[in-house]
């Protein structure tokens, strides 16, 4: 009578057959595996673990075969409310799978943007560029330190203040100097 079987050697499936399961399989490379009847329409596939199969020969799913530790976690996966999902792409990035997208790095478990000084050195931007960016934040600096001094708050002290009034003239002074230093707009030494 007709079995379906399988060959199975240090718990690895070797074979599925068809035939007489009691048969001598000397002379075959089966020979010398252990034999175990399965369902005809069992799932049992050669080369894959015992360790994969329901006692009643469903193929576990992966996700299952994961947990129960028998399948590493596979690259790009993470477990998430019980069940296993594929990586955003921020969390494949900060997972070391894939490559941030220009400009940007991972830092503490987290993507952020370059400094400038680090783009320049990775070829982000070209140094025309990093010279643009430098003299708008420069100039831009220089403004906003200028008009802290230029608040109504300030003005009205100025006012009834001489002593006031004369290091707020000093700061400005200092902040415009600035431009006078060599290097403005790309160098800048800022006044205490």
């Amino acid at each position: 009578m007709a079995e379906s079987f399988i060959t199975v050697l240090n718990g690895v499936i070797t074979g599925k057959h068809h035939g007489d399961a009691n048969a001598d399989l000397f002379g075959t490379p089966y020979y010398g595996h252990e034999i175990l009847i399965v369902p005809f329409e069992g799932e049992a596939v050669p080369l894959e673990p015992l360790a994969y199969y329901t006692p009643d020969w469903k193929r576990k799913p992966d996700a299952l075969l994961v947990k129960e530790g028998i399948l590493p976690m596979p690259a790009g996966y993470v477990w998430e409310g019980g069940e296993l999902r594929a990586m955003s792409a921020d969390e494949r990035v900060i997972a070391g799978l894939d490559e941030p997208q220009p400009g940007y790095k991972v830092e503490d478990g987290q993507i952020i943007e370059m400094a400038i000084e680090e783009k320049i050195a990775a070829g982000v931007i070209t140094q025309e560029d990093y010279n643009l960016q430098i003299e708008t934040e420069n100039n831009a600096e220089l403004q906003r330190r200028l008009a802290e001094l230029q608040t109504p708050e300030v003005i009205t002290q100025a006012e009834i203040n001489e002593d006031y009034a004369a290091e707020r003239k000093a700061k400005q002074t200092a902040l415009l100097a600035v431009r006078d230093q060599e290097g403005w707009p790309l160098v800048v030494v800022w006044p205490e």
